[in-house]
């Protein structure tokens, strides 16, 4: 008993430690990349699904920013995004990978060779994801922004009966505060409650060529409508 205690109170300790900023003493980056050198950025990731076809990864490892609740950044670090548990992974310098602290973060970018931003994650408070009991705070990938944002949830699904992973991804519309699960077919656009059927009606009407479940389509319908 005394040594679960002894381990909770370590990971308390680490998460203190990484959502707080002592800018007297130095910059939040080096504070924070100090922090992340020491392992107090979070537990280590054990892959539990080594051997299994499929992926649960959302890309490889990649160059990333991290954009922290208090508005500060982090960069220069290499972040995988694990799509099973919902957890942004960072690589250590010992190679091994490490959970980062949702509570501590809004969000985070991940960038090609060219530091160009190939995917922006933010996290979003309490939402009740399909299936699901509870709400929980949970990673989203942007799509488009605007008057309507298009989220995605990079859900990965296992197969009972097998050992594969499959995409299981969910899609979101966000209005302010209110949100929605919508599947990637127009007519569930119009019953929207949120939606400005009459604006929806005419953008869909000047794509009718638009396919169900093709994702780069509606992230240009969503933005039409936006604009």
């Amino acid at each position: 008993m005394k040594k679960i205690y002894v381990y909770v109170l370590v990971l308390f300790v680490a998460q203190e430690s990484f959502c707080q900023v002592d800018s007297a003493n130095s910059t939040p980056d080096a504070n924070y990349m100090t922090n992340l050198r020491n392992g107090l950025m979070g537990v280590e990731y054990h892959d539990p699904f080594s051997g299994y076809k499929g992926s649960h990864y959302f890309s490889d490892w990649a160059r990333g920013e991290i954009l922290l609740a208090n508005g500060e950044k982090i960069n220069g670090l290499y972040l995988r995004y694990e799509s099973f548990q919902d957890q942004l992974l960072w690589q250590g310098e010992d190679h091994n990978s490490y959970i980062i602290c949702m509570e501590c973060i809004a969000g985070f970018n991940l960038f090609d060779t060219f530091n160009n931003i190939t995917a922006s994650f933010v996290v979003k408070k309490n939402i009740r994801l399909p299936m699901e009991d509870d709400s929980a705070d949970c990673y989203f990938q942007i799509l488009a922004e605007g008057e309507l944002c298009l989220y995605a949830f990079r859900k990965s699904a296992r197969l009972s009966d097998v050992s594969m992973l499959i995409d299981d991804t969910r899609y979101f519309l966000f209005s302010n505060d209110e949100y929605q699960k919508i599947k990637l077919r127009s007519h569930d656009l119009l019953n929207v409650p949120f939606i400005d059927r009459a604006k929806m009606k005419l953008v869909l009407k000047s794509n009718r060529s638009l396919l169900k479940n093709d994702e780069q389509a509606f992230i240009r319908l969503i933005k039409m409508y936006n604009n």
